[in-house]
């Protein structure tokens, strides 16, 4: 959640494991990008967030463009940031409603074909929404097999292959504790101090939640003579070069009237695969969302009422589209 990104089962186990049904508990906010995303820019790394959340099973109308059906899950919930400190040195605190949608289309296999994420930051003027649609070129692992992928069991729970970084344990039959570090975080040691603590509960979710169909995205006309915008949000993960602005480009939701676009290629010596947080959030049960960035080319457009970006890879398959106000 810390760096703004959220089904996995952590356990070998061929029980069948109750879904999660809420969460609770702290992050400790101690990199400047953990901070940066929950858009406290403005505030001194360190500030901690405390958050109680629910889980909704969702159940999405079937799509334009979707060949099987849709599922998804939604987090809902408040989170309280405490402990925050503003270049003049005065203390505050922000009270924020959090609702996370991931909505997601499988095939008959249960390989990723698709996937919208929805993130709404509801915190007076650190507020923000983005929406993110991902079209995979290749089929990411079905949920089976990234179950045993990234965590190995202890004789105290289960921790990261990776190292101490993230450590589960069972407290009682529906309740699990995961601890874990922020990526590239110096203060935590993952043996007695954390950045992450969170209860995880399961139980029965109880019945899916009808919702509409995702947004499709339309072609926008690009005009001429236009300031060359900032490479945005997915810019921020990759080698850029700036290259000739297209004449169209496609908008998840209407950006209004645009007032700068920038294009760019991307270099694949800066690609991969960007997936914030995503052994804490499967450890937990959350729906993870990875994007890969491969070489291809990277179209922003800045509007009035909000800014859309587009990558297109070389294969003309892998795109994702991202809109944020």
């Amino acid at each position: 959640m810390a760096t703004t990104w959220v089904e996995f089962s952590f356990t070998d186990s061929d029980d069948e494991i109750d879904p999660v049904t809420s969460l609770d508990g702290y992050v400790q906010l101690s990199t400047r990008s953990s901070m940066d995303s929950l858009n406290l820019k403005q505030f001194d790394v360190g500030a901690k967030a405390s958050f109680e959340l629910e889980m909704t099973q969702l159940e999405s109308e079937k799509c334009e463009n979707c060949r099987n059906e849709l599922e998804g899950k939604r987090i809902t919930g408040t989170v309280v940031i405490t402990e925050l400190i503003d270049e003049q040195g005065r203390s505050g605190r922000i009270e924020a409603d959090l609702n996370i949608s991931h909505i997601e289309e499988r095939d008959s296999d249960g390989f990723l074909l698709q996937e919208w994420f929805v993130f709404d930051w509801d915190a007076g003027a650190s507020s923000f929404n983005q929406i993110i649609h991902v079209i995979h070129s290749s089929t990411p692992w079905s949920d089976e097999q990234v179950s045993t992928s990234f965590l190995i069991d202890t004789t105290s729970g289960s921790e990261s292959r990776t190292g101490p970084n993230l450590i589960t344990e069972k407290i009682t039959e529906n309740q699990e504790l995961v601890r874990a570090c922020l990526p590239d975080s110096f203060t935590c040691n993952g043996v007695s101090n954390w950045d992450i603590e969170m209860n995880v509960n399961r139980g029965n979710i109880g019945e899916s939640l009808v919702v509409e169909s995702p947004p499709s995205y339309s072609k926008i006309s690009i005009p001429n003579n236009l300031e060359f915008s900032d490479s945005g949000f997915l810019g921020s993960w990759v080698n850029l070069s700036e290259s000739d602005v297209p004449v169209t480009s496609n908008c998840l939701l209407d950006p209004g009237n645009i007032n700068s676009a920038g294009s760019w290629e991307i270099d694949g010596t800066g690609s991969g695969i960007i997936s914030p947080l995503s052994s804490v959030l499967s450890s937990a049960g959350l729906p993870v969302l990875q994007i890969q960035i491969g070489l291809g080319v990277l179209t922003v457009l800045e509007g009035d009422s909000g800014t859309c970006s587009q990558y297109v890879g070389d294969d003309s398959i892998a795109q994702i589209l991202l809109f944020e106000t």
